[in-house]
């Protein structure tokens, strides 16, 4: 069965809203519908169509790309204050590491 380019519109519609709001669950529900429509499209009757189809799924490679990059900053910053959390290192004269212990909570206490 082929999949009508207006539902694929439908469904790219959803899904830049669900990227805008930043809806997961709304992202993660849409990715098995997105996936069955893009394998079954049937051709667009008209280049206006292609265009559109065309247009909307480049906005929304756009909006995943920044979202992405949001997470993957989100994720080093996490691991950022967890290694702080372990305490600190630093390197005397002679180049030899030292770790300073972290007082348990107190960085915890700041957020």
């Amino acid at each position: 069965m082929t999949a009508d380019p207006l539902a694929l519109e439908a469904l790219l519609d959803r899904m830049h809203e669900a990227l805008q709001g930043g809806d997961l669950a709304a992202l993660e529900s849409l990715a098995g519908p997105l996936a069955d429509a893009g394998a079954t499209l049937a051709p667009p009757q008209s280049r206006a169509t292609l265009e559109r189809l065309r247009r909307k799924a480049a906005r929304n490679d756009t909006l995943l790309a920044a979202s992405l990059c949001g997470l993957r900053a989100a994720q080093r910053r996490i691991a950022e204050l967890r290694s702080l959390e372990q305490g600190f290192s630093t390197y005397d004269g002679a180049g030899l590491k030292h770790r300073h212990p972290q007082d348990r909570g107190a960085l915890s206490k700041r957020f």
